[in-house]
């Protein structure tokens, strides 16, 4: 008798999920080995029109059915990213987010509060002037910071880490809980991401000075490439580009800036400020381009890249963000043109309700994934078990 064994290949796969919110930014990063990044948020606790009926997506439902959770049935994610201090990149962090020592950890009191185990804060998020929401990411910030300088050797704990993105004025903050423009990360918590490299672009050290003389908060966006890998293949098989609320100015200081091309290719491009005007010159300039814009969209890569803006639905009108005249520079510079310029209001809907883009990526590279799901309760399948787990 002849037995017949038959093995099926385990593919690995990461995925991207930019959730439908508005003029507003909150990303989810589920790497195959299971470590999570949220890349700021946008969390609603009323998500009816009023009358009773459902018209916003769920994300903090989503979320908990994505995050793992601790040993304890704590939710958490590995890495929190607030790029910049301004409300509609951090609404809703208080009520979703737990603050504070984890032994304090009330199951009942925080039920399904996310345990953010490092977090990342720009310079000037750390400052006064904010609105409530960024206070509150404020104070988690300066709670953890307080740890590292009341003990010198203090390098970070579960649900304590903390990486400062910029500089204090002239100089570096503390290295055990800094990093600068030129940074190669590779690790969150202590802990290998194995599969992800995050590239730090800004922001630079004059940005930051300005922005508090101009109150410019868009100034001191973190931006970030990510480069995804997959075990067995050579390289990055997709690599994402994204910076918070960042203008042309800062876009052009990186240009200036930058040693390696490669750290400024994109096959993901998040549009800048909800597809505002400003990644292409000043709001009230709408003749010229600026070159920065043009060297930047130029870095895609091969045919099919995409870009996303996570916007309100882009009418034809004198809206900005999200402005018509950026969303048909975007289109004209991708290759593939308008079917790869995607809109999270409308690019995918389930009874009325937009859902998520989603992308995964494999050895094969990054492929858009059609959201089928229900509202509110779409879900990203959990890492397969590899052997030996």
């Amino acid at each position: 008798m002849i037995i017949s064994i038959i093995t099926s290949k385990i593919i690995m796969e990461h995925v991207i999920k930019f959730y439908p919110v508005g003029n507003a930014d909150c990303t989810l990063i589920k790497l195959d080995n299971g470590k999570t990044i949220i890349v700021d948020c946008q969390i609603l606790g009323d998500l009816t029109d009023g009358n009773g009926k459902q018209v916003v997506f769920d994300v903090k439902s989503d979320l908990l059915g994505e995050l793992k959770k601790d040993s304890l049935g704590r939710p958490f994610v590995d890495l929190f990213i607030s790029t910049h201090p301004h409300d509609d990149h951090c609404k809703g962090f208080a009520e979703n987010f737990y603050s504070g020592d984890v032994a304090d950890y009330d199951k009942d009191i925080n039920k399904d509060e996310v345990i953010i185990e490092e977090l990342w804060i720009t310079p000037r998020g750390l400052k006064n002037s904010l609105s409530t929401p960024a206070t509150d990411i404020r104070k988690e910030a300066k709670r953890r910071r307080k740890l590292y300088d009341d003990d010198v050797k203090f390098q970070g704990s579960t649900g304590n880490y903390l990486r400062i993105i910029g500089y204090d004025k002239d100089k570096e903050f503390d290295s055990r809980y800094c990093y600068v423009p030129g940074k190669l990360v590779t690790t969150v918590h202590s802990d290998s991401l194995s599969w992800l490299d995050i590239f730090i672009h800004a922001p630079f050290k004059e940005d930051v000075e300005s922005s508090k003389q101009d109150d410019d908060k868009n100034a001191t966006s973190i931006v970030v490439q990510f480069g995804f890998k997959i075990d067995g293949c050579t390289g990055y098989k997709s690599r994402m580009l994204m910076g918070g609320d960042a203008e042309y100015e800062i876009w052009q200081h990186i240009l200036d800036n930058n040693t390696d091309e490669e750290k400024l290719k994109w096959n993901i491009f998040l549009a800048p400020h909800h597809c505002s005007w400003s990644f292409f010159n000043e709001s009230s300039n709408k003749e010229e381009i600026k070159q920065s814009a043009e060297t930047i969209l130029n870095k895609q890569i091969g045919n099919y890249a995409h870009i996303v803006a996570s916007a309100n639905e882009i009418k034809n009108d004198d809206n900005n963000p999200p402005c018509y005249e950026a969303k048909q520079q975007y289109i004209d510079k991708l290759k593939t043109g308008s079917t790869h310029f995607l809109n999270t209001a409308t690019h995918s809907k389930v009874g009325g309700i937009p859902q998520p883009i989603i992308f995964k990526i494999n050895e094969n590279g990054k492929t858009l994934k059609e959201s089928t799901t229900l509202a509110g309760t779409s879900s990203i399948s959990n890492p397969a078990p590899r052997a030996g787990q």
